[in-house]
């Protein structure tokens, strides 16, 4: 457990950190481009929390490329990440289309359905997932998973740091304006990010939501012992997310309204039955696939050590 809550103090740390310069960091960036306060912030304390989680990777001698998941040769770790990269475009297509058939979701106004425009918003997810995946998995199930293993096994890796990769999705997902922005904007988003959690009940679905995409993303590197299937499985999922929010706008279904949350219009109960689906399919099938992403020499299941 040692580890951690040095990994939540570093978190913890970095967001103060982050906080007391987003003002002075969205000053300097007005003169390069109008960026939104929200999305310098989530850029800057992204940045802090690098520089920490370098220093804290050090301090746990979390220094070769297998403790963040990267054990795997390149080539087939590239592989494997982009064979699970169209599996997990399949199965968040399967979502996707739930939302569009049920209208929980319909054809935004500005979008024109046309080559260009679904070349266009493709490419928009493809950069966002990637981007997201290596970034988040980097993170969470390679250094964290690998520090808490060490101590207290990979089941437990996987159990920690689920919930903590769905509280941290709600960061910066609130908007300041622009008339209102100070010296204390940093501060203040934090604390707004954060403040459903003290209402349950408003946030539930969405925080069950991203607890199940993380519980089936430490699935995979448990089995597996490295990220390679977890970047592919991420990637391929904020794929179709983010082309549902570049083309669709919330609709109205009272039928199927409670299957969605109301924090963003797109999560919600109904990815617990499709992430339930997809972890006993994964745990059923991985006589078929945890070999080949595990490649010669890494470990083929859950373990207590990382080394």
């Amino acid at each position: 457990m040692r580890a951690f809550a040095w990994f939540v103090g570093c978190i913890l740390f970095a967001g103060l950190l982050g906080a007391s310069i987003a003002y002075p960091a969205y000053e300097l960036s007005s003169s390069v481009a109008s960026w939104p306060f929200h999305r310098v912030a989530s850029r800057i304390a992204m940045l802090v929390l690098l520089g920490v989680l370098a220093w804290l990777c050090r301090h746990l001698h979390i220094t070769h490329k297998r403790d963040f998941g990267y054990g795997l040769p390149w080539r087939r770790f590239l592989k494997v990440s982009l064979l699970w990269g169209v599996i997990g475009m399949a199965t968040a297509g399967l979502g996707a289309a739930f939302l569009l058939m049920t209208h929980l979701r319909i054809g935004a106004q500005e979008f024109v359905p046309s080559a260009a425009g679904f070349a266009r918003i493709f490419l928009i997810g493809v950069g966002s997932g990637v981007s997201v995946a290596l970034i988040e998995e980097t993170v969470f199930r390679g250094a964290m998973h690998a520090a808490i293993e060490r101590e207290s096994g990979s089941w437990a890796a996987a159990l920690l740091t689920a919930p903590l990769f769905a509280v941290l999705h709600f960061f910066a997902k609130v908007r300041i304006p622009a008339d209102q922005i100070g010296w204390g904007s940093g501060f203040e988003l934090l604390q707004r990010s954060f403040a459903p959690l003290s209402h349950p009940a408003l946030v539930l679905d969405s925080f069950l939501s991203w607890l199940v995409v993380g519980l089936l993303l430490s699935l995979t590197r448990v089995l597996t012992g490295n990220i390679a299937v977890a970047i592919g499985l991420h990637a391929g999922w904020v794929v179709v997310l983010r082309m549902l929010q570049e083309s669709t706008a919330g609709g109205e279904s009272p039928a199927y309204s409670g299957w969605v949350g109301r924090f963003d219009g797109l999560l919600g109960y109904w990815l617990l039955p499709w992430g339930l689906a997809i972890a006993v399919a994964l745990w059923l099938a991985r006589a078929s696939w945890v070999s080949y992403a595990s490649g010669p020499g890494m470990a083929k299941g859950p373990s207590t050590s990382s080394r």
